[in-house]
């Protein structure tokens, strides 16, 4: 009998995870609507300063901070999970590149790229 309570338990555990996880999609799409600055950076990403637009329709906007500078690119996002695809076209060419959201909510951001290197933000 108790076998049989335990495994009741551990199957609501799977459930109640799987539906967190549902949720937690789910927030990736709404929180990351808006400006974001980026605070925190690791070498060969985005420059700290940086401001990221991204628009209930798809669309992303990014200036990027180039010393006194600042370059505005365009283009469009997907998401899928905790995953976000940001595609945008770079010298005539089109470049997708895949960052993992590891946290995120209502005022700060904290994504992981493909090789490791990790980028904070902060909601403007």
């Amino acid at each position: 009998m108790k076998a049989l309570k335990w495994m009741g338990v551990a199957a609501m555990v799977v459930v109640l995870n799987g539906s967190a996880r549902a949720a937690d999609e789910a927030d990736v799409a709404k929180f990351l609507i808006g400006k974001w600055e980026v605070t925190k950076a690791d070498e060969g990403t985005v420059p700290e300063g940086s401001i990221i637009e991204f628009t209930r329709d798809g669309k992303v906007k990014a200036s990027i901070k180039k010393g006194e500078s600042l370059e505005v690119t365009e283009g469009t996002y997907k998401v899928e999970k905790d995953t976000v695809t940001v595609t945008m076209k770079k010298d005539g060419e089109e470049q997708s590149k895949k960052v993992t959201i590891s946290k995120i909510n209502e005022k700060e951001m904290t994504c992981k790229h493909d090789d490791g290197k990790v980028v904070e933000l902060k909601k403007k």
